[in-house]
């Protein structure tokens, strides 16, 4: 897999570069030198070009790199460029937010069911996704195929873990306030929450 060829540093900034370019690509612009692109980056050329040669895509000397085309290599490498079904793990006030972000559905990420393990939620329907009581789980993951579990349940989001992981979900996005560790390296949980970015950037100021 690529997760495990490309460092993770390196697949953060791959993920920064193709935000960056679908950016200039709604903007119209054509192509980009690697000084300009990396500084819009936050890095050096050198670096930049290190990078893509994990994609395998080099620019051209004088003219730099054309837009649409760097970004079509860099999605094709990073799976964007096909569809991806989703589950969410917890209803709440973010948890509908996603729901109801059709933006997600432009980037190729689709929400097709929801859990919950509070009956006042149970049968619910946001944007079209229903939502499912946690004991479901086996019915719905044989109807549907799943890619990715987003978690963003505020009390125990380990048995949305256990849960997804135990029904061959191999890709989780923890959302919830309580970071998450597979033992299985063949799991990918990537942990974010907004507190995360925000400690990060008091300790910025506090310095």
């Amino acid at each position: 897999m690529k997760v495990k060829e490309v460092p993770e540093n390196t697949l953060e900034r791959l993920v920064i570069y193709l935000k960056v370019l679908e950016n200039l690509d709604t903007r119209g612009v054509d192509s980009i030198s690697s000084e300009e692109l990396a500084r819009k980056c936050g890095i050096n050329s050198a670096q930049l070009r290190k990078d893509l040669s994990f994609v395998g895509t080099l620019g051209t000397k004088g003219v730099g790199y054309n837009v649409k085309s760097l970004k079509f290599s860099l999605k094709k490498f990073l799976g964007r460029s096909q569809e991806w079904n989703l589950v969410l793990g917890g209803i709440n006030s973010f948890g509908i937010f996603l729901l109801e972000n059709k933006e997600l559905q432009k980037e190729g990420f689709y929400f097709m069911a929801a859990f919950d393990t509070n009956e006042d939620n149970i049968g619910k329907i946001y944007n079209g996704v229903s939502v499912y009581n946690l004991d479901q789980i086996s019915y719905v993951v044989k109807a549907i195929r799943v890619d990715i579990g987003v978690i963003v349940a505020e009390e125990n989001p380990e048995q949305y873990l256990d849960a997804f992981l135990s029904h061959g979900i191999r890709a989780i996005l923890n959302l919830s306030k309580v970071p998450l560790f597979p033992l299985d390296k063949n799991i990918k949980v990537e942990n974010f929450s907004f507190s995360m970015g925000l400690t990060k950037l008091s300790y910025f100021l506090s310095k």
